[in-house]
């Protein structure tokens, strides 16, 4: 998509809305109707559109083919007549009518086709006009080639199709042009046909379909109680595309950033994907982690689906550990056996959720974003194949908070500040994928970017706070679902002694004093570690002697 509509306002929007009222008036008081009387408004009605639709389609061929109409008309009037002047004996009309039906036979052929099926009329109909103007787009798109001779040769239009809430035109190049010349001209050709906007997908080399999009804006769409049937990782239902169909993300195997502004919806994509995972959580296939830097007022509401959440920088730091552990420990049950992990119920699929990303990266203090940015680089660079995968949510996209913004596969832009956070995030999908021009009426709406580099407008299903709250009660995580707990004290301490077997183990947990030699909480009579001798203090410097002035230099004296 490359241009919008902006909605109207002023003197007309209030007349649109008074037109939408009486409609909504009319409707009630006749075909909306219940009652008897109502069945009786429908059929009427319904035989009164498909008269029209008849007469319509009889009457536009007509006006367009007046050749054969005022030649039938002139053959059946002159028969007629001649019949009536020479008083021939017997039926002076049959013949005449069948001669005219006979000249106007494929106008009423398109008056019946358009009786039976006017919805599919209206279609063809639209369709020819969008064939008949490709030429005229075509060249003032640059969409073609001068011969030497003169001619001139344009980009072919296959056919063109509809889709709900979209017309499809399929294009081929012809030889010399490639696909990229019809990338670039598509902003322009969904300007000629006054298109809301459009989305380029290829078909086969040398094909593309370019969407042209007849709606403004999506509906929107609030969720339901998740089944079993639609949590799946790999097609997970998060809302509604363009066209009307479902949309579908992908989640395991691939790293999610989702960029929004304030307000922009990003809690709808949050617990579109969690919610739409519940039902795998509570079979234990997936298992949900979380990281909520606003002190849990996003997750804190669906805290049973969850695993391990944390709700502070620090706590997130042993989070983010703790997920490392369970990468070390999948790699070495893998090595050798598979390249991409498959969930079960005994290896599930690990989903960090990230809310406020930047609070941890950008916003902490210094040995927290350090650790922070180790800790997910190697989550993002090795936790893919392995079966552990981030969806992060923030809202500054900028380098200083984002610094991994190249590891994630996959990228959704809600609306954004400007046209410079867009080509940030989507890169140049921007180009097809304008964020900064989403209204602020439409939250949960933005641009969902696949590994394809292909952009999909999404709205994002909406979640109740009531929803939440049944669907974590529902489907709340298995009690093994807790993260794997460090060993007691430091890990390469205790790891040291239980490869020697000699020395106790150092428990961290207790309170410990510089000038007080620690206690282990495993053996209380072991020896106290060795304390160190304070550092003397150092003796003062000498003070350094003067160095010596510089000689004065001589001076002569001038007499006048």
């Amino acid at each position: 998509m490359n241009a919008t509509t902006t909605p109207n306002t002023g003197l007309r929007a209030r007349l649109d809305e008074r037109v939408s009222s009486a409609r909504a008036t009319v409707r009630a008081s006749t075909v909306g109707r219940n009652d008897r009387m109502g069945k009786v408004w429908r059929v009427a009605a319904w035989i009164v559109y498909r008269d029209w639709m008849f007469t319509r389609a009889l009457t536009v061929w007509a006006v367009k083919h007046w050749m054969p109409t005022v030649f039938g008309v002139v053959v059946s009037v002159g028969w007629w007549g001649i019949l009536t002047l020479a008083e021939v004996p017997g039926d002076r009309i049959t013949g005449p009518l069948l001669a005219l039906l006979v000249f106007w036979s494929p106008g009423l052929a398109v008056g019946l086709f358009a009786m039976i099926a006017p919805a599919r009329y209206r279609r063809r109909v639209h369709a020819n006009k969008v064939a008949a103007y490709w030429p005229e787009v075509a060249r003032s798109c640059s969409l073609y080639r001068t011969e030497p001779d003169g001619t001139v040769t344009i980009s072919r239009l296959r056919h063109v199709a509809h889709q709900p809430g979209a017309v499809v035109l399929r294009i081929e190049t012809f030889p010399g042009q490639t696909p990229d010349t019809l990338h670039r001209a598509a902003p322009a050709i969904a300007s000629a046909y006054r298109a809301h906007g459009f989305e380029v997908t290829p078909v086969k080399p040398g094909v593309l379909d370019l969407a042209l999009f007849t709606t403004y804006r999506i509906a929107p769409v609030t969720a339901r109680m998740p089944v079993p049937e639609g949590a799946n990782p790999d097609a997970l239902p998060v809302g509604l595309a363009r066209t009307g169909h479902v949309a579908e993300m992908v989640v395991r195997g691939r790293h999610t950033l989702v960029v929004g502004a304030t307000g922009a919806g990003k809690g709808s994509v949050l617990w579109s994907v969690i919610g739409g995972l519940a039902p795998a959580i509570h079979d234990g296939t997936v298992c949900a982690w979380g990281l909520d830097l606003k002190g849990g007022v996003e997750l804190e509401m669906g805290r049973s689906l969850f695993g391990r959440v944390a709700y502070t920088a620090e706590d997130a730091i042993e989070v983010l550990r703790a997920l490392m552990r369970v990468i070390d420990r999948r790699k070495e049950n893998m090595r050798g056996v598979s390249r991409l992990h498959v969930p079960t119920a005994a290896d599930p699929l690990h989903v960090l959720m990230i809310d406020e990303l930047a609070d941890l990266m950008a916003y902490s203090d210094f040995e927290t974003r350090r650790e922070a940015d180790r800790l997910m680089s190697k989550i993002l660079t090795q936790g893919r194949a392995l079966g552990v995968v981030v969806v992060s949510c923030v809202q500054n996209p900028r380098q200083e908070a984002v610094g991994q913004r190249n590891l994630y596969s996959q990228k959704i832009a809600l609306r954004l500040d400007s046209d410079v956070e867009s080509d940030m995030v989507l890169g140049p999908a921007a180009l097809q994928a304008p964020a900064h021009e989403i209204s602020r009426s439409d939250p949960g709406t933005g641009y969902l970017v696949r590994e394809d580099g292909a952009p999909v407008m999404v709205r994002f299903t909406y979640w109740p706070d009531d929803l939440i709250r049944e669907t974590a009660t529902r489907y709340a995580a298995p009690a093994f679902h807790s993260a794997p707990e460090p060993r007691h004290g430091q890990d390469a301490v205790n790891a040291w002694a239980k490869a020697s077997g000699h020395l106790a183990l150092v428990d961290t947990t207790t309170v410990t004093n510089d000038n007080e030699p620690s206690k282990t909480s495993n053996d209380d009579d072991a020896p106290a570690p060795r304390q160190r001798k304070p550092r003397a203090p150092r003796k003062p410097r000498a003070p350094r002697a003067p160095r010596p002035a510089p000689a004065a230099e001589s001076t002569e004296e001038v007499q006048s």
